[in-house]
């Protein structure tokens, strides 16, 4: 069986350890804490907090553990290893793509790796494996791809690539 690789930017690796050790060092011990506190109040069938603490532990565990499996088989994206900038068509990682939906809204995207794209909400992030990305992997300016949704699908009009 082989194992997937990861891949992310230098930038989205180091972001991911800095967020699971704040999650290891400060997170967690807060919520194990309010658990503790929580625990020491009679009955725990009525005991909001405990309740609160309990699913906030599960979710800290939780991406603790996706991020573990990130970075567990990771491989660095190095700029210069893509040929994408120098081409008319997005090709791969570190390409900036900017596209209308439907004829109507514009977006510009970078292209990032496996799991960076939540990373950062000021900037629009796609992982290439994303749905977006498989859709406009190897196409050039100003083709349209339908993008499959849950609800249907949608024509996605590139009109960018740097």
């Amino acid at each position: 069986m082989s194992t997937k690789i990861n891949y992310l930017t230098k930038e989205g690796y180091e972001k991911l350890i800095e967020e699971l050790h704040r999650l290891k060092k400060v997170e967690l011990p807060k919520i194990l804490e309010r658990l503790a506190d929580a625990k020491s109040m009679w009955d725990l069938s009525e005991n909001f907090e405990y309740k609160s603490a309990l699913e906030d532990k599960d979710f800290v565990q939780t991406r603790m553990n996706e991020i573990e499996e990130l970075i567990h088989n990771v491989e660095i994206i190095k700029e210069e290893k893509t040929p994408a900038k120098k081409a008319d068509k997005v090709v791969d990682y570190w390409t900036t793509v900017t596209f209308f939906v439907e004829g109507d809204k514009e977006y510009t995207v970078d292209v990032v790796g496996t799991g960076e794209a939540w990373l950062d909400n000021k900037d629009l992030k796609i992982s290439l494996e994303s749905p977006l990305g498989l859709a406009l992997k190897g196409k050039k300016i100003w083709e349209t791809v339908k993008m499959r949704l849950a609800t249907g699908k949608i024509d996605v009009k590139i009109v960018n690539i740097k």
